[in-house]
């Protein structure tokens, strides 16, 4: 155990830029997608600014319930359909699925494609409902 403070001691400056790259590092990959968003602030982003909030879980259970005024896309088709509905890129877009996990996929895609404001759920449509938040069907 001394011999570990003693190295860092003696490599203070190298152990904190370690540190420090480790820590942008999680940063840099958390933000990958577009910014997280908790169901309060996506209810905000999308009453105050009017955000098109698009919703890639499968048709079965996007009818079983899902955020009002949600439009329900897959993932492959998405781009397509902004383009030929000619969203603008400045326009908030919130991306939903049922963990979180396919957002982030998409979310990349559509910086990408040039898009500003891109955001995602955190936890999803899990998230969304276990915050008590309302569903349309």
């Amino acid at each position: 155990m001394n011999t570990f403070f003693l190295f860092i001691s003696q490599n203070f400056i190298a152990v904190t830029l370690l540190l420090l790259s480790i820590i942008a590092l999680i940063v840099y990959e958390g933000r990958k997608g577009g910014k997280k968003l908790s169901p309060s602030e996506a209810t905000r982003k999308i009453n105050k600014e009017g955000a098109l909030v698009v919703d890639l879980r499968l048709s079965q259970e996007f009818s079983s319930g899902h955020i009002a005024g949600s439009i329900n896309m897959q993932e492959d088709k998405l781009e397509q359909h902004l383009t030929t509905k000619r969203h603008p890129k400045e326009t908030p877009i919130i991306l939903v699925c049922r963990t979180g996990t396919n957002s982030k996929k998409s979310g990349i895609s559509l910086l990408k494609l040039g898009y500003l404001d891109v955001n995602i759920i955190g936890g999803g449509m899990m998230s969304w409902e276990g915050n008590g938040m309302p569903l349309s069907k």
